[in-house]
């Protein structure tokens, strides 16, 4: 069972001094290897006795840095968390957001496993971004705890794209489109069919994934401004 000591992290025990011979490994090591074989493999190679095989170590001395598969997990997310590159907020909360849930997205398509996990809890790479966004936030002068929902509303619709993204979910596949046409035809939808006779009416109006990606962060930062406008 996990420690009730919050500051019983996986983190900050790799710090503390442990009788023994030295540790030949770090966390990063380990994490290493386990986005590897995750990125390549999937979640189902991911395993104590697999990892120790893929560092030339035995499982039983995997143990003497991390508890169980729960902390790989979140030593792959921190380090994955680490690939973001932070520019210096600029007062534009719009654009700034754009630009970290821009890379966030692309980090679920290069690690495509990030979206079906979650992290027991959080290392530096993961506070490193709750700052980031606590900075970018900023200019809508929230409250603390609307600031920490705005994150995780954020974060979670970024998620929630990507795992619709990689499902195709986004964009109907080619053919899609008329074959809810030919549908509408032999049932009593009156609202969609008004609603695809005005897309027809507007000549190129066709949507892509990046203008619904964007539609959903703008329409969260209304909502998180507290109805203000979004500069």
């Amino acid at each position: 069972m996990p420690s009730a000591d919050p500051t019983n992290t996986l983190w900050s025990r790799a710090g503390d001094p442990r009788p023994g011979p030295r540790p030949g490994l770090s966390l990063d090591d380990i994490a290493a290897v386990c986005v590897r074989l995750a990125d390549g493999e999937g979640l189902r190679a991911l395993s104590m006795r697999r990892v120790a095989e893929e560092l030339g170590t035995g499982a039983a001395s995997l143990y003497r840095y991390v508890s169980g598969k729960d902390d790989l997990v979140s030593l792959m997310y921190d380090r994955v968390a680490g690939e973001y590159e932070f520019e210096p907020t600029t007062g534009d909360l719009r654009a700034d957001v754009l630009s970290v849930a821009g890379q966030a997205r692309a980090m679920y398509r290069r690690h495509p496993w990030m979206i079906g996990v979650s992290p027991a809890g959080l290392g530096p790479n993961g506070l490193r971004y709750l700052d980031h966004m606590a900075a970018v936030l900023a200019p809508a002068r929230l409250e603390p705890a609307a600031t920490m929902t705005g994150i995780a509303m954020l974060s979670g619709w970024v998620t929630v794209f990507s795992g619709q993204e990689a499902a195709g979910q986004v964009v109907p596949a080619a053919g899609g489109a008329d074959q809810i046409a030919v549908l509408l035809r032999h049932g009593d939808y009156p609202h969609l069919s008004e609603l695809f006779a005005r897309a027809d009416a507007a000549a190129g109006a066709a949507v892509d994934a990046d203008a619904i990606f964007r539609a959903g962060i703008e329409a969260l930062l209304f909502g998180i401004a507290g109805g203000g406008t979004v500069e």
